[in-house]
């Protein structure tokens, strides 16, 4: 009867050790704030599906904790290889005016683009449904910010901008 208490109580606490989502401790889901400047940064919902599967893919700016400006517009692009992924659809995100342009997706370039003149609330820059073709994609996604821009002083953030090659999990 001892042995059987043991045994339970060293499976409670190997259950109890174990994360419950392994994937999320191994990436993080944005990098650290940065102090000056602006971050720029992809994410993703899933590391790990499988062809035929869908995944969300977002592109986030930080600005930095010692910036007081607010973003006030942006220009950038997300490029992919179309043979791993497939763009299905944007996600509309309702703060400032935001397009984007899906004309290059079968070559595998979005561009995006935003203005707000108070400054966006949501610094989610691009939200979209892909199709996973084939594995790996995480390494085929590339972000270019073209132009950031602060809100009220129109002040060029581009020179401070930071675009960790890392992709994060959202």
């Amino acid at each position: 009867m001892r042995s059987v208490r043991l045994l339970t109580m060293v499976a409670l606490v190997a259950a109890l050790a174990c994360e419950d989502d392994p994937l999320r401790s191994r990436m993080p889901e944005a990098p650290p704030p940065p102090s000056r400047g602006v971050q720029a940064f992809v994410q993703v919902s899933r590391t790990e599906a499988r062809p035929g599967e869908e995944i969300w893919v977002f592109v986030r700016v930080q600005l930095g904790t010692d910036t007081d400006a607010k973003l006030g517009s942006y220009t950038g692009r997300l490029a992919f290889n179309p043979e791993v992924l497939a763009f299905k659809s944007e996600t509309k995100i309702n703060d400032g005016l935001r397009v984007t342009n899906p004309n290059g997706a079968g070559e595998g370039e979005l561009r995006f683009a935003g203005a707000s003149a108070t400054g966006f609330a949501d610094l989610t820059l691009f939200a979209g449904v892909f199709e996973v073709k084939k594995t790996g994609y995480t390494s085929v996604l590339k972000l270019t910010m073209e132009e950031l821009s602060a809100a009220l002083t129109l002040s060029d953030l581009t020179p401070t901008l930071d675009l960790p090659p890392q992709i994060f999990l959202r």
